[in-house]
């Protein structure tokens, strides 16, 4: 401290004699001493004194930082002496420590003294054990006595309810040490077993008493207005008294788990993995929640699912909470905040049981007294049992107890969703197993149910909503309509196309039938196509104009999607019939077809199918509609046959060809007049001049062909090059001058995509 009084001594100095060597003051000095001229004669002397001064100074400052150093040197051995010190009082401890881990390897016979204890001690649990063995049976018997009495009066003052709980408390810890001790002295499975079922009686006595506590906590507001509020007291107390047992085993098992191996093998004589925990608060609070759910549940079913009744007597929860705060409060700890639990807890019964009932579908007068409820009550809560609003959060029905109209028309929107979809699943289980025929109306057509009973129900949902005189539910449920006929009309598509994937890849695997059920569904689609027709002429006059095109949109659209569903069906016959045709249609233009009849084929399936099903079971627009399909689709399958050709034998292919179109041509008389097939068998006319047309007039029968159907240069050069009668020097003549001749000429496309755009290539 004295170096360091010094050093601060010394910097003033220093400081000092600096600020008296400034400029200003230096000359000022200087100017002094040489004011006069005598004074110039005193140089020398002047001189000789500074310098004098300059040499104490400097013998000054050189000592001072001496001092300095030796004392810097000073401390940072002192320093070096402390840290010897403290590693020396480390090792010290580490010593001390491992000599109390282990004082076996330190003390002599040290060992023999812990051997002798754990004997002794081992001995004592034994002999405990052995009497709490004899004694539990007795103890049981004594407790489920005491249980009886107080299970027999449930709302009675429960007298025992401590009694049988310490005694049970003190068994059950008993039981968990046992087992315990059985388990980590690696005891037989046998012996396990027989400890087991040595306390299963114990076991069952536990659960009976934990299911009459749990009961109590239910009824704790009925038990009060029998004049019993201090069962509260007791039930809170025994929770309480399970809930510190339950935090000290927690915090034991945390230690083992989180500590050193060291520090937890202090603690192996706790049986803290001996204790099941039971958050005995915990589930007093959720008895409690369950107990005004169920209150409120028994009070609906006991008005008969009258929901306006039920609306009108619910005063009895404000009566219970009364109740609450009158007598059960006092008998809680402040800390349970029993009357916030209660209050909370009805509000969210109330919340979730209005949520279920209204998705359940009361009826109108229900919703409408639910609207008032909905007000009394919040104001009920609020002014007169001052319940924070914060605690009747969510509001009911969410604050939407004014759309009493929007509940309506969801009411609807639902029933409808459920009977369309259990609609579509009987009548799509049908048309997969087709176990019986489809049904026959008095005109012989095919049909199903799904559209009388699809359109029973939505009238009756429009009707409904018609009541509602507002013209924008109306709009509503009619968009709800179309969205359930859309995805019935999506469901139907995918069927369709799954069944026919089924009947082409594994024939043997489906049932027999598919195309009597198409039949069905197609003209089912066309009825409904015709309800949805009526339905929007019956509604048309009774909507404003603001509406009106709302509602006709929506129903053309589901008309529309019926009528596609109808078209699909109608496909779905055309490629069961060629499916079946795939062998004969192979077969022509190929070397079989200049032997065999493979149009004869053919004509015959084709007529099976259209005489026999289709014409007689067929609603006749679908039929019109289906034989121009099968028309279009036996010109692309020829047209097809002759693009794959490898080779057309002229003139024997010309002939056979003519035959075919002959015959085909015939066949479809029977269905189409003469004058509309001509514009159909055209095309094939017009290829069978492009095939018997010479060298030279090629060129020329090909421009009225393009004319008609475009270039399609593709198609003309496959078949000039089957041509036999043609090499490949004349083909490139042929297809040059049609080349140039296209591109030299400008003439107009054929309206639309002609036939060939379907043609597939080979």
């Amino acid at each position: 401290m004295s170096s360091l009084f010094k050093d601060s001594q010394l910097q003033q100095q220093q400081q000092q004699h600096l600020s008296a060597l400034s400029p200003s003051t230096a000359a000022s000095a200087v100017a002094e001493h040489l004011s006069t001229p005598p004074a110039l004669s005193r140089l020398p002397l002047l001189r000789q004194r500074i310098q004098k001064e300059r040499s104490s100074l400097q013998t000054s400052l050189s000592a001072r930082a001496k001092e300095q150093v030796d004392s810097v040197r000073d401390g940072l051995q002192g320093l070096r002496e402390a840290r010897n010190g403290v590693e020396g009082v480390r090792e010290a401890l580490k010593e001390v420590e491992q000599n109390m881990s282990d004082p076996r390897q330190q003390i002599p016979g040290f060992g023999k003294l812990i051997e002798v204890s754990i004997v002794h001690r081992r001995f004592t649990q034994a002999l405990e054990m052995v009497n709490s063995l004899r004694g539990m049976y007795d103890r049981l018997s004594h407790i489920s006595d005491l249980l009886s009495l107080d299970r027999a009066d449930p709302l009675g003052p429960q007298t025992n309810l401590l009694q049988i709980h310490y005694h049970l408390t003190e068994l059950e810890t008993f039981r968990n040490e046992t087992l315990a001790q059985a388990k980590r002295g690696r005891a037989s499975t046998e012996a396990k077993q027989t400890l087991e079922q040595y306390f299963s009686k114990l076991g069952s006595t536990i659960e009976e008493f934990e299911s009459h506590f749990f009961r109590l906590a239910k009824e704790l507001v009925a038990i009060s207005r029998k004049g019993n509020a201090s069962v509260a007291v007791k039930i809170a107390k025994i929770a309480e008294v399970e809930g510190s047992r339950d935090q000290k085993a927690i915090a034991i098992r945390m230690v083992k788990k989180s500590a050193t191996v060291d520090v937890a093998a202090r603690f192996r004589s706790l049986q803290a993995e001996a204790r099941t925990i039971k958050h005995y608060r915990a589930k007093v609070m959720d008895a409690v929640r369950a107990s005004c759910k169920e209150a409120i549940e028994r009070s609906y079913a006991q008005h008969n699912d009258n929901g306006v009744a039920w609306l009108d007597n619910l005063d009895w929860i404000y009566e219970d909470l009364t109740v609450v705060e009158d007598q059960l409060v006092p008998k809680f700890p402040p800390d349970w905040k029993i009357l916030t639990v209660y209050q909370k807890a009805y509000h969210k019964a109330m919340y979730e049981f209005l949520a279920t009932w209204v998705k359940s579908g009361p009826d109108a007068g229900s919703l409408l007294r639910l609207a008032q409820y909905t007000k009394e009550y919040k104001t009920t809560m609020m002014k007169e049992l001052e319940v924070p609003e914060d605690f009747l959060q969510p509001p009911l029905l969410d604050g939407k107890e004014q759309d009493l109209i929007e509940d309506y028309f969801k009411l609807i929107v639902r029933k409808m969703d459920e009977w369309s979809s259990n609609l579509m699943k009987t009548e799509v289980s049908d048309f997969k197993r087709r176990e019986q025929p489809p049904e026959i109306d008095a005109d012989g057509f095919y049909g199903m149910q799904g559209a009388v009973i699809l359109f029973q129900m939505l009238n009756q949902q429009v009707d409904l909503a018609l009541d509602s005189n507002q013209g924008s539910i109306l709009a509503r449920v009619v968009e709800e309509a179309n969205r359930v006929m859309r995805d019935i009309q999506s469901q139907w598509i995918k069927v369709l196309e799954a069944d026919f994937k089924m009947q082409v890849e594994k024939p043997d695997q489906v049932p027999a039938g598919l195309v009597e059920y198409v039949m069905a569904l197609a003209n089912d689609q066309i009825k409904s196509a015709d309800f949805t027709e009526g339905l929007n002429l019956r509604l048309e006059p009774l909507v404003s104009n603001k509406y009106k095109t709302i509602i006709a949109d929506k129903l053309n659209d589901a008309m529309d999607g019926f009528l596609d569903v109808a078209k699909k069906c109608v496909q779905v016959l055309i490629d069961v019939v060629f499916n079946d045709l795939k062998p004969a249609t192979k077969a022509l233009h190929s070397p079989s077809w200049y032997v065999d009849d493979p149009m004869t084929q053919i004509i015959e399936t084709l007529k099976d199918y259209m005489v026999e099903d289709y014409q007689t079971h067929l609603n006749p627009n679908l039929f019109e509609l289906l034989i121009e399909d099968i028309i279009d689709t036996f010109l692309i399958n020829y047209l097809a046959a002759i693009r794959r050709s490898p080779k057309l034998r002229i003139p024997q292919a010309v002939d056979r060809m003519r035959d075919d179109i002959n015959k085909a041509f015939d066949f479809f008389s029977l269905y189409k007049s003469r004058k509309e097939l001509e514009s159909y068998f055209d095309v094939l006319e017009s290829v069978l001049t492009l095939i018997s047309a010479s060298k030279m007039m090629v060129f020329l029968d090909y421009w009225p062909f393009r004319k008609k159907y475009g270039p399609n240069l593709q198609f003309v050069e496959a078949i000039m090059k089957a041509r036999d009668d043609l090499d490949r020097s004349a083909v490139n003549d042929i297809m040059d001058s049609v080349k140039r001749k296209v591109q030299s000429e400008t003439v107009a496309e054929p309206e639309g995509p002609s036939i060939f755009s379907r043609v597939p290539a080979k």
